[in-house]
């Protein structure tokens, strides 16, 4: 229907091969706008002189910011806290004290609380023959880094400098700059690429990327890893990188197969709709690849989407803004020549186009090469049935791109999911997966991919795990009592602690024998067993850790739902006392259970205990007391409890 002759897939492999980016990043396989520049959120307002050169800056542990002013001939102090700006000590030249720095430039922490202040500018030194000479040397002082109070001078060189540092200056013709974890940032500079400001230069070699716009000299990184910077203006914070607002990728289509002169129609397929204020626009060319990837388009230099056809080879030619299913338009191609594309994604700040993949198309005579030629004869696609069958093939037009994009649409991973095209809802319909109306996309498109495989563990502790984690983010354990009970005998545990004394015989009762008159249970002999755990079997308690106390009734709706129906569920809050999972992380040791006496408070179990010393522990004597009567489960009067052939009432 659609006439297509034949296609291929540009990032078939996810790899984008071939591919020359510039503000384009790949988010996993697909392409998005990179982060653009950041903010400079001013922190002071101070009268700064660089005179020619960089700022000396440090910050403080306290968050406090030293500055030096080499025009002015001063060390400025900025407060951590309200922003206060002061001269640092007596570090200033306008004191008159001849001790003080004309041009303090450079600023080195030393450790214990001492800052080191090097002076840059020319001093009268005396020449070994009497004579006086002027000289550029750097000299300076050690003062208490919060007070400005001299301790002692300086006459060595200023600490050696990180060659990557040097480095990164002279590659962007920088001023000043700092090393960073994974790089370096680099500050200042008329020479610097792409422009002035702060950049990140990558230890690796790689692009270097413009982090603010902006006239400054000075830099500095906090304990906390943020980036001060100072210029004429004043101190300032590099604040958080919004995304750029256009970048482009000048990617290579496939070969084309034997017989195919060049594509015809390139289609970009977006992962998702365009957020509100972005858009796509989509460039071709024919051009030969010898030269390698071909720069990105230059508007001034190329065709507009309206310029006359065909294009020249090796000029680009744009398509309609956000049209993303253009032809191909240039012509004729040469031996060797190949198509390029150029992908331009446009945004304000606030999002990103989403490119998922690329196809390229050769359309041929339409759907005239899917008839015989018997039919078609010598018709190009101009003559009658060629235009006939165009008119038929464009009304279906939409059908067919529905059946295309069928196989994506049946992805979670990539469905639509808008309301226009509630395709992620519909496949959470098909597989019952429940609604994650408050989640993020990526978790409400988990949810659905792993639908199936929940359905097969619905039921199960692990099931309720999930259950809970997936629709509240809260992590709970699941404990089963039937896992743990134990019918006491004598030297295999401690009565009322981890063991209790059977309430029944296993069963079936039989007569002269087991049976106890109103005392014994009736059951059939594939239930044999179940009286002894018929307290514990088909319970689960599910502890919730304390500090999400909140969550309570939405985990019990959630437990609700999911537990089978003939399992009887607890949801409460982990406590001290309760059987440890892991001491010290999910579990809070508690004191002894308080002592309990026949009639008086809750029966034996795991909350008490009987006084005196414990009955019995693995591999230790036993001790009855003669003082206790257990009861019968219907509560008429003592019953003989049976102890490894020992009778005791």
């Amino acid at each position: 229907m659609s006439g297509v002759s034949d296609y291929r897939w540009v990032n078939a492999l996810g790899r984008w091969p071939g591919a020359r980016f510039a503000g384009v990043r790949t988010d996993g396989e697909r392409l998005t706008l990179a982060p653009g520049a950041a903010s400079l959120e001013p922190v002071a307002v101070a009268d700064l002189d660089p005179a020619g050169g960089p700022l000396g800056m440090v910050v403080l542990a306290d968050g406090t910011v030293l500055v030096t002013d080499p025009g002015h001939g001063r060390v400025l102090q900025v407060d951590g806290c309200d922003h206060t700006v002061c001269v640092l000590g007596c570090l200033d030249v306008a004191t008159g004290d001849p001790a003080a720095l004309r041009e303090p430039r450079g600023l080195w922490l030393l450790g214990g609380g001492r800052l080191l202040v090097v002076d840059d500018a020319a001093q009268d030194l005396r020449a070994p023959d009497g004579s006086h000479r002027a000289e550029c040397r750097p000299a300076g002082m050690v003062v208490r880094a919060d007070t400005g109070e001299y301790l002692a001078p300086w006459t060595d060189p200023p600490p050696a400098e990180d060659p990557a540092l040097r480095a990164a200056r002279e590659r962007v013709g920088g001023l000043a700059a700092v090393r960073v974890v994974d790089g370096v940032l680099v500050v200042g500079g008329a020479r610097q690429v792409p422009g002035a400001g702060v950049v990140f230069v990558p230890d690796d070699g790689g692009d270097i990327v413009l982090l603010a716009a902006a006239d400054l000299a000075g830099i500095a990184v906090d304990r906390c890893g943020r980036v001060f910077v100072a210029g004429p203006g004043g101190i300032a914070r590099l604040g958080p990188r919004r995304i750029g607002a256009r970048g482009v990728a000048v990617v290579p289509a496939p070969r084309e197969p034997v017989g195919v002169e060049h594509w015809d129609r390139v289609r970009v397929v977006l992962a998702e709709p365009a957020p509100a204020g972005t858009h796509v626009r989509v460039w071709t060319m024919l051009a030969t690849d010898a030269a390698g990837t071909p720069d990105p388009p230059d508007p001034m230099h190329a065709d507009a989407d309206d310029a006359p056809v065909p294009t020249a080879r090796g000029r680009w030619r744009a398509g309609p803004l956000d049209g993303v299913d253009v032809r191909v338009l240039a012509g004729p191609a040469h031996p060797g020549d190949r198509l390029w594309i150029t992908i331009e994604l446009l945004g304000d700040g606030r999002g990103t186009p989403r490119v998922d993949d690329i196809r390229v198309e050769r359309l041929g005579r339409g759907l005239l090469d899917a008839l015989p030629a018997a039919y078609t004869g010598d018709d190009d696609g101009s003559g009658t049935l060629g235009r006939l069958l165009g008119l038929f093939g464009s009304a279906h037009a939409a059908s067919v791109r529905g059946l295309d994009d069928l196989p994506a649409s049946l992805d979670p991973g990539v469905a639509p999911d808008r309301p226009d095209d509630p395709w992620l809802d519909r496949l959470a319909g098909w597989v019952d997966a429940v609604p994650l109306t408050a989640a993020d996309d990526a978790a409400r498109r988990a949810n659905v991919a792993g639908a199936y495989a929940a359905h097969g563990r619905r039921g199960t502790p692990a099931g309720l795990i999930e259950a809970v984690a997936r629709e509240t983010g809260v992590a709970v354990r699941v404990v089963e009592p039937l896992l743990r009970a134990q019918v006491w005998r004598l030297g295999t545990g401690g009565l009322g602690r981890d063991t209790g004394t059977r309430v029944a015989d296993p069963g079936p009762p039989a007569l002269h024998t087991t049976a106890v008159l109103d005392g014994a249970d009736l059951v059939a002999a594939h239930d044999r067993g179940l009286p002894l755990y018929a307290t514990y079997a088909h319970r689960v308690c599910v502890h919730v850790p304390p500090e999400r106390a909140d969550a309570l009734p939405e985990i019990a709706r959630v437990v609700e739902r999911e537990r089978p129906a003939h399992v009887f569920a607890q949801v409460r809050l982990t406590r001290p006392g309760v059987i440890p999972g892991q001491v010290g992380i999910d579990t809070v040791v508690a004191g002894p259970p308080p002592a309990w006496t026949a009639g008086a408070g809750p029966g034996s179990g795991a909350d008490v205990r009987l006084p005196g010393s414990p009955a019995a522990h693995v591999g230790g004597p036993v001790e009855t007391r003669l003082d206790t009567t257990l009861p019968t489960p219907g509560g008429r009067g003592a019953t003989p409890v049976r102890l490894q052939g020992v009778e005791h009432t």
